[in-house]
């Protein structure tokens, strides 16, 4: 610490970056600065009451700097530095690449593909998609509703694919399709995607008109579920006519951060982002931006926040020159947006909370709890769940489901211990431990401490809890009746019984696809690839016996089979 606290008095008084090494060489923390000296004091200051200052400097021998011409060039290198060395203590996002955008390629016959990188692919971009997985589901809703060509590069054929039965595609390739037409399909996936649809809705009613009158009912069904899927979109859009056609919206409420997107005057996206651990700083706000389109998310002509920003010029000056025109920078949120949030989000103090766990257990709550839950059917189809609660609320994207392969029958016991060790590995590999909840008595929590110790977890916390008498039961023995104190009982049940729905959902969905293969196997022709097929179209029995004969043949089941079907399903 001496070493470092001399290295920062002879630290110049000029613009440039400043950077924290470890032992071995490694970056801990690189930062920027007007003058770099005095940011370094700052730092200092600030190790009495930020934790994270505190582990920057104890895990740091040595300080480096470089002097810049000014600090906007201190502000571009910084930003390049951070990207190449991935430092520690740096604000990352979780994510390694930019949030999925959609493109429509600039061809003669465009299609739509997915990128995470603005600029890599020509076209136009839509997005982003958030959360990411949705991005995937639109693609593939685009290709079912405007037919949009799968191939790419453009191939040339003599015969239709297997995506052209499946009516994924128009099959451009054979000319199946003239290009006026394709060129209708690809305008009004454009105004789908956008949000402005209005216009290119009244095109679509003049061209079914057109080919209702040639008699071209098949074409006319087509175009009429693309109205369709259009004029479901413009009603569930609940907010619309906002004063900007696109901007990103970054709501900051202490360590979380919700991005609202806005393309087209509407909303069409929102999710928090997730980001490696980190500290509060005064540069946090900043950081977060640059990190978020550092990655090669798409630049919007706005961007709004709800916190102040410690560097605006340099981050203006940096959007602006990425997205080649005058980027804008507002920090009121319109009311609209904040009733928007009120609706679907809640930022609730945790506090009382907090205050509540440590007066009963003698130990801060921790920020993650993990909740655990076995489900099965006679012995069948046994599974485990995971979900996790972390600052607050739950965190679907860290839910994690298991099959349990080890244990035959039913053996409740044994199949929870399954799920827990391959679990507790995990664990080796966190900096904090979190709690962990199982849904059961005494005898689930002896499991868990079994495998505890197992896997040589010292510090790792243990609770289960009954169900009907909420008792929760503790690593140490005690048993705390939940009806006594509302804000446990609410967190605990709560944690309890997500872990005990997901259970659920898994083994019915595993149930239904096996239910769905046995009655399968009844019926001749059906073999394992056919079984797979029908299984991925229609999930269901009942959805399968609704399908006509025609829509089986489309999915390239012959028709002596698709009758065979149709008539043991009857």
């Amino acid at each position: 610490m001496d070493i470092i606290k001399k290295q920062i008095d002879q630290a110049p008084e000029k613009p440039g970056v400043y950077l924290f090494r470890d032992e071995k060489g490694k970056y801990v923390y690189i930062g920027k600065a007007k003058n770099i000296r005095n940011r370094l004091k700052g730092h200092l200051q600030q190790l009495k009451t930020d934790p994270k200052e505190r582990k920057i400097f104890e895990e740091s021998s040595k300080i480096e700097w470089i002097i810049t011409k000014s600090d906007y060039e201190a502000f571009v290198l910084e930003n390049e530095l951070i990207k190449q060395y991935k430092p520690k203590y740096n604000v990352r996002l979780k994510s390694g690449s930019g949030y999925p955008m959609l493109v429509i390629t600039d061809e003669d016959y465009p299609t739509v593909l997915i990128s995470r990188k603005y600029g890599e692919i020509k076209g136009e971009y839509f997005g982003p998609f958030l959360p990411a997985r949705t991005a995937r589901a639109m693609k593939n809703l685009i290709h079912k509703l405007f037919k949009l060509r799968t191939c790419d590069p453009l191939p040339k054929r003599s015969i239709v694919c297997f995506d052209y039965h499946l009516g994924l595609c128009s099959a451009p390739c054979v000319g199946k399709i003239s290009k006026k037409e394709y060129s209708l399909d690809v305008k009004s996936a454009r105004s789908f995607l956008s949000g402005n649809v209005k216009k290119v809705i009244y095109e679509l009613y003049d061209r079914i008109q057109d080919y209702t009158n040639k008699m071209m009912f098949e074409k006319a069904a087509i175009l009429r579920d693309q109205i369709t899927a259009m004029e479901n979109l413009i009603q569930k859009q609940e907010v619309l006519g906002l004063p900007y056609e696109e901007a990103d919206i970054f709501y900051f409420t202490g360590k979380k951060v919700l991005l609202i997107v806005v393309r087209g005057f509407r909303i069409v996206g929102k999710n928090f982002l997730d980001f490696k651990e980190y500290g509060i700083s005064d540069s946090f706000v900043g950081d977060v931006l640059t990190e978020y389109y550092g990655k090669g998310n798409y630049i919007p002509d706005m961007v709004i926040l709800n916190e102040k920003l410690e560097d605006t010029d340099n981050l203006l000056r940096w959007l602006s020159k990425k997205k080649g025109k005058d980027v804008k920078i507002g920090f009121e949120i319109l009311d609209e947006i904040k009733n928007f949030i009120g609706r679907n989000y809640s930022f609730a103090d945790i506090s009382d909370l907090k205050k509540a766990f440590k007066e009963m257990f003698g130990f801060d709550m921790p920020k993650r709890i993990e909740g655990f839950d076995i489900s099965t059917l006679q012995g069948e189809h046994t599974v485990g769940s995971c979900v996790v609660w972390e600052d607050g609320s739950m965190n679907k994207k860290e839910y994690r489901r298991y099959r349990v392969k080890t244990v035959k029958g039913v053996d409740d016991y044994s199949s929870l211990r399954e799920v827990l060790y391959r679990r507790f590995k995990k664990y080796k590999d966190m900096d904090a431990l979190p709690l962990v909840l199982i849904d059961g008595g005494k005898g689930q929590l002896k499991q868990g401490l079994i495998v505890k110790d197992a896997l040589g977890l010292k510090n790792l916390r243990i609770f289960s809890i009954a169900k009907k008498e909420e008792i929760l039961y503790t690593d140490d023995g005690r048993q705390v009746k939940l009806f006594e104190n509302k804000e446990l009982l609410k967190l605990f049940t709560k944690i309890r019984d997500e872990a005990h729905r997901f259970a659920i959902s898994y083994n019915r969905k595993l149930r239904e696809k096996e239910g769905l293969k046995e009655v399968l196997d009844h019926i001749k022709g059906i073999g394992k690839k056919r079984k797979e097929i029908l299984y991925r179209t229609y999930k269901t029995v009942e959805r399968i016996s609704q399908a006509s004969e025609d829509e089986l043949v489309k999915l390239g089941i012959p028709r002596r089979v698709a009758q065979n079907i149709k008539s043991y399903l009857s």
